[in-house]
């Protein structure tokens, strides 16, 4: 089974979010920091990311370029509601990120997201 990860400080956004997403056919997982996501990566890959770009002093993007260097096959989504160009730049630029995605997101359209993400890695 595949798994999810999906990072944000918000932590009504991510129950939101897991309670959107819970019939869906991978293993989800939440981290509300940078340094969180970073600790669950060294304990176990996961097949895909969600990451918000603001996250209390940390930015997704760092956390993005990072995952992009040590887990180059997860697949990198950014969903925030920062809807500034440098923010996706970077995003694609130093994170390789499969898409972005801006606040507010209809659950159906990260749904889709993920999904397709899952499945452009296993056509790899």
């Amino acid at each position: 089974m595949a798994s999810v990860l999906l990072v944000d400080d918000d932590s009504y956004l991510l129950s939101g979010l897991r309670r959107n997403l819970r019939d869906q056919p991978y293993e989800l997982f939440t981290a509300n920091s940078t340094e969180t996501a970073i600790q669950m990566f060294q304990r176990q890959p996961f097949d895909l990311v969600v990451v918000d770009q603001n996250m209390g002093g940390r930015l997704g993007t760092e956390l993005i370029a990072w995952i992009s260097t040590h887990f180059p096959d997860t697949v990198r989504i950014m969903l925030t509601g920062a809807t500034d160009m440098w923010v996706a730049q970077e995003a694609v630029n130093n994170g390789g990120v499969f898409r972005f995605l801006t606040k507010p997101c209809l659950p159906l359209e990260l749904a889709l997201a993920i999904h397709e993400g899952l499945e452009s890695r296993a056509r790899v």
